[in-house]
């Protein structure tokens, strides 16, 4: 077994999650994701003293009621309506969960790759995740609108930098809002609106859903 999947196997069977949920969580490619992140993060913390872990998973739901997934519903949306008004789906539930593994933990972009080859979801992640998790991951050296110029390769990593830097403007998760927060947090919001100004997210989503409600 690959080196960084069983210990990421032994951390979560010490966390209380049984064997049989493991092989089930390998052969799904979103539960992968989740098993990585989860592991990665570990050991870290956010400013404000809340697991770091609870980031990527809120900027998961941000995506999934953006869209209106429901985990164990497969009727909840629909990939060709999506496809229809440019919605990415397929990939992007991943780079959510895994948006600050290689940025800001000891794994690397082959470590992860490696990991989903081992679980025989290799092209997949070639196809869906490789690049737009690339483009997600920053470049503390670049200046930080570059960056998100590149984050608008992809319509994944677009989306998912989009719910990205919606987590990060919660208000409650600051310790303090003093001018340099809140500067912060008018940027994170400029940022959003260049997003979605160049994808049209929140319009095409708003499409999607009448759509999708009046099948």
């Amino acid at each position: 077994m690959n080196k960084n999947l069983q210990k990421i196997h032994e951390y979560l069977l010490k966390k209380g999650v049984d064997e049989e949920a493991l092989a089930t969580y390998d052969s799904s490619s979103v539960y992968l994701a989740m098993e990585i992140m989860e592991y990665a993060h570990r050991n870290q913390k956010r400013e404000n003293g809340e697991e770091y872990a609870l980031h990527p998973s809120r900027v998961l739901e941000n995506y999934r009621n953006l869209v209106g997934i429901t985990p164990n519903d497969y009727f909840c949306i629909d990939e060709d309506l999506m496809s229809k008004y440019q919605i990415p789906y397929d990939g992007v539930q991943e780079v959510c969960l895994l948006h600050d593994v290689i940025e800001d933990t000891e794994f690397s972009l082959e470590d992860v790759k490696d990991i989903y080859v081992e679980c025989g979801l290799g092209n997949h992640f070639d196809i869906y995740i490789k690049s737009p998790l690339e483009y997600i991951t920053h470049d503390k050296s670049m200046n930080y609108d570059d960056y998100i110029k590149i984050c608008l390769k992809s319509p994944i990593s677009a989306i998912v930098k989009m719910m990205d830097l919606q987590d990060n403007l919660r208000v409650i998760d600051l310790i303090k809002l003093n001018q340099t927060n809140f500067n912060r947090s008018h940027n994170y919001l400029s940022y959003i609106y260049v997003i979605n100004g160049t994808y049209h997210f929140l319009e095409n989503v708003a499409k999607y859903r009448k759509d999708f409600l009046n099948q």
